[in-house]
């Protein structure tokens, strides 16, 4: 179908960089009254493959028409020296309203009305990598739009060389229903050469299909969460296979406590594929690994473990407490937080991706465990390591200050780094004297 592009949208791509210099008059995007069964692009009935690839890098070693310009033939067949570059022809917010596709990446860090962007921005790891991941190269070749990090060649924690690191590292772009990814955002079931999550058909709600990759390595667990509903037959549906609703925040909306990701099961054996030394020692395996845990003690925060676990220095309680002071009465959520998420036991369901929760004390729980992406974003954050807030901030915001959100404090904020789950003292959240 042919696309019109305003001047405003043709001028930021133009200053964007290099992957949109070339700007074809007609794109053969999805028509979704073509589709058979998903009506949703990355499935095999709604894929253009010509969108991404050329059969033979044009005739005559030429490169591509709507290529890079390279002299050589780009890796995989692409359009563009890297896949990155690729992704973000469609991923890339604002401009990238003209191809219907979700952002994952802002020209200038700021999210744009009507756009959630839960797993973070790619703006600010472009702009210095130590505040994200940098999927920068396919094969060697370097992305024009996020730069590779100059100083660590493999992840920290793990063995995966960053030579070599694109989207479709963690992303499969072909499949969004088949027996090679997780039910969450298509992510890849093998990478790095573990299978974090095997099949999971016995599961209630999650897959259709799976297996393929192999059974779930020793000490993964299954990502249970479901954000792409489920193929019945030759149907497809926008529900888990159980029925429950999809736990995914809606994309086109903005961000919020009725609009966020829920997370159960599994994402944090899914970092752990590339940052291995950051994960065990957990409520099962309460011994010393070199790793997580030394001498009895903990080295390194442990992740993938309930809220109110036995002897912790942290809980539920304080996750949910309220702070009386001199400014007044803390507006610390009582129950399930979005800005700080949980992992929510596999058949507790009392949190809803689309509904309010943060008021509802009912949607906080002890059996909620602490994950990766409680602390951090999964792409990249205004903040070094992708952190959710700024870990060299203040604990505390005055009246009148702003959280990582834009959400004004009114009297001291305690949903706020590390002091959301950790007590100083006292049978408050925190100590603090005026």
């Amino acid at each position: 179908m042919t696309k019109k592009i305003s001047p405003a949208a043709f001028a930021l791509i133009l200053a964007f960089g290099s992957i949109f210099l070339v700007a074809p008059s007609s794109y053969s995007y999805l028509d979704i009254s073509l589709s058979v069964n998903t009506k949703l692009y990355h499935s095999p009935d709604g894929m253009v493959c010509g969108d991404c690839h050329v059969l033979h890098n044009s005739e005559d070693g030429a490169a591509p028409a709507t290529g890079s310009g390279a002299a050589g033939p780009s890796a995989k067949l692409l359009k563009k020296p890297s896949v990155t570059d690729l992704c973000l022809q469609c991923h890339l917010s604002p401009s990238n309203v003209a191809y219907k596709a979700p952002a994952v990446m802002t020209s200038g860090g700021t999210t744009p009305d009507g756009v959630s962007l839960p797993a973070g921005d790619f703006y600010w790891s472009s702009a210095d990598p130590r505040k994200g991941h940098n999927p920068g190269k396919t094969r060697g070749a370097q992305s024009s739009s996020i730069s590779s990090d100059p100083v660590i060649t493999v992840s920290p924690g793990g063995n995966f060389s960053t030579g070599d690191f694109d989207c479709i590292s963690c992303h499969d772009p072909h499949d969004r229903f088949g027996d090679s990814v997780a039910a969450w955002r298509q992510l890849k079931r093998r990478i790095n050469g573990i299978v974090h999550t095997g099949n999971e058909t016995a599961a209630k709600g999650v897959e259709s299909y799976g297996g393929s990759e192999g059974p779930t390595t020793a000490g993964y667990e299954p990502i249970l969460s479901n954000s792409r509903g489920d193929i019945q037959g030759t149907s497809y549906r926008n529900k888990r296979k159980d029925g429950q609703d999809l736990e995914g925040a809606d994309l086109f909306k903005a961000e919020g406590d009725d609009n966020k990701n829920v997370y159960r099961g599994g994402f944090t054996s899914f970092c752990s594929v590339c940052h291995g030394d950051f994960h065990g020692g957990g409520e099962s395996q309460r011994s010393d690994n070199g790793k997580t845990r030394s001498g009895g003690a903990w080295i390194r925060h442990p992740a993938n473990i309930s809220m109110d676990t036995p002897g912790g220095k942290y809980g539920i309680a304080a996750y949910t407490a309220a702070v009386a002071n001199s400014q007044g009465n803390n507006p610390n959520p009582a129950g399930y937080d979005w800005k700080y998420p949980l992992v929510k036991a596999d058949a507790d369901f009392s949190v809803k991706s689309r509904a309010f929760s943060s008021n509802d004390p009912a949607t906080a729980a002890g059996t909620d465990r602490i994950g990766c992406l409680t602390c951090h974003k999964a792409h990249a954050s205004q903040y070094s390591n992708m952190t959710r807030w700024d870990p060299r901030a203040h604990s505390f915001i005055p009246a009148g200050g702003k959280d990582f959100t834009g959400a004004a404090s009114v009297g001291d904020n305690p949903a706020y780094g590390c002091g959301k789950c950790h007590r100083m003292g006292g049978s408050k959240a925190y100590r603090k004297s005026f």
